[in-house]
């Protein structure tokens, strides 16, 4: 009883101080931005055509002009009934959007060099807009076992893959889902984890080969935006992407931050750990059969026993012995993307949430963005973790970051666009991985580099493949 008087007692304390915020117009301003102490060294140059370029304006300049959602009078009209980061965070996994923004796709099966299998779910499909030169690809990655299906993926395509006479900017969206996640078979004795950058450059090289002459913009979520920052500075200078809508994250602070408060320590990190483990047993029969693994089937047989474990249990259990790894510890300090976020090159853009329950704000690596001005971070005073739940004008539960993601992407596509330039840039574009198909079979691989490359599946292969593989849609939202 006490502890029920308890919660009733801070809930109304809770109710009585938003009340109090909101009469007396005490509020913050919803977004913070975050820049280096160089913003002016990222410069962008407008250009059209060939005639000679306008004035230049920094990247942290272009949003400030281009982005309004995230200036100083940005707005968000708050849903009441969803009052927290937890709230918010717990509608992105329970709420049901099954009948807004609808997104058609068409999926392709690409074999790996090391015989695994991604498959790449392309929208609008093929077979209702043939490719044209010059397109604009917005490839994108989804969180923890999500996939293409995601309600928050589907959120930005449903407004960014229309073309322009249809409200929208006109991209073909490529929604990489990863090894074993949202119908991607399993076939060899790995999945994919929080540092799997490898699959995103097999992925790009596949976008180039397919789309001659596109630019390529990136989209991370949650998890999927970490292997995607990874990967831009992994690649620094040479990264094809245009540019990103991406989070850095350091996951040792992330994995201190979880078990720091009570629904970290008693719903979230078991509902991602369980989450994991369950992915594991869908395609559990692979990595059993595999005559030499790693990690010992004692311990596989160990972890599809238990009923529930938490996110750094699996990881110290699975992952660090799987893929190579010391200890949990180890996974998290190499797989960081915040190890490399000075290095990245584009212009990259990040959205956090003061509330988000998740990640917190203690994994963000500030100091690091303070160096790289090509790196620009939002930080909202609401929105969860892939929430950002408001009403929009006619009433309807909307996401917020939506609004920000396509303002951002439609001044980087817009008819005088911005080139990239100065000390690191090409003005004429971004350098592209040069594709050679293998004399005698179909298989594609990046010119210099035999670790990098792809084989599409045929139809009568892909169907094959389905039939022996189950869809991972066990855990929705983040």
């Amino acid at each position: 009883m006490a502890v029920y008087s308890s919660i009733l007692t801070g809930s109304v304390l809770c109710v009585i101080y938003i009340l109090w915020r909101r009469l007396s117009g005490g509020r913050e301003p919803f977004v913070s931005l975050h820049t280096s102490a160089t913003p002016e060294s990222a410069v962008l140059t407008r250009s059209k055509g060939q005639r000679q370029a306008e004035p230049t304006v920094s990247f942290a300049q272009l949003i400030r002009e281009k982005v309004p959602s995230l200036g100083l009078r940005a707005a968000y009209n708050d849903v009441w009934w969803l009052p927290g980061g937890d709230a918010q965070t717990m509608y992105s996994s329970i709420g049901d959007f099954t009948k807004v923004d609808t997104v058609v796709y068409e999926r392709k099966f690409l074999q790996l060099p090391d015989q695994g299998i991604v498959t790449v779910d392309v929208s609008p499909p093929f077979t209702a807009q043939s490719i044209s030169s010059a397109e604009n690809v917005l490839l994108v990655a989804h969180g923890l076992t999500g996939g293409s299906h995601e309600a928050y993926v589907r959120a930005v395509l449903a407004r960014t893959t229309p073309s322009k006479e249809e409200g929208g900017l006109g991209f073909r969206a490529v929604v990489l889902n990863f090894r074993g996640c949202n119908g991607s078979p399993v076939v060899t004795p790995r999945l994919y984890h929080a540092g799997s950058s490898d699959d995103i450059r097999h992925v790009v090289l596949w976008i180039c080969h397919t789309f001659p002459g596109c630019r390529i913009y990136g989209i991370g979520f949650s998890l999927g935006a970490n292997i995607l920052a990874k990967y831009a500075g992994e690649e620094g200078d040479r990264c094809p992407l245009q540019s990103l809508v991406t989070l850095p994250w350091d996951f040792i602070h992330g994995a201190r931050h979880l078990p720091s408060t009570f629904m970290g320590r008693t719903v979230y990190r078991y509902v991602l750990g369980t989450a994991l483990a369950r992915l594991l047993r869908l395609h559990s029969k692979v990595l059993m059969d595999a005559p030499n693994l790693s990690i010992s089937r004692s311990a596989l047989e160990d972890v599809l026993q238990r009923p529930r474990l938490t996110l750094k249990q699996y990881d110290e259990m699975v992952t660090a012995p799987l893929y190579g790894f010391k200890d949990a510890y180890e996974y998290y300090a190499q797989v960081s993307s915040s190890r490399v976020a000075k290095d990245i090159r584009i212009p990259c853009l990040g959205i956090n949430s003061v509330d988000d329950p998740i990640t917190g704000t203690g994994n963000l690596p500030l100091h690091e963005l303070r160096e790289n001005p090509w790196v620009v971070l939002a930080i909202t005073q609401k929105g969860g973790h892939l929430g950002w739940f408001e009403y929009a004008p006619d009433g309807r539960i909307t996401r917020w970051y939506v609004k920000p993601v396509t303002e951002f992407l439609a001044a980087l596509v817009e008819e005088e666009s911005p080139r990239l330039t100065g000390r690191q840039y090409d003005p004429a574009g971004r350098p592209k991985p040069c594709s050679v198909v293998l004399d005698g079979s179909d298989f594609v691989r990046e010119s210099g580099r035999d670790d990098v490359g792809f084989r599409v599946l045929s139809q009568e292969q892909s169907e094959l493949v389905v039939s022996g593989a189950q869809v991972s849609k066990l855990f929705s939202g983040w």
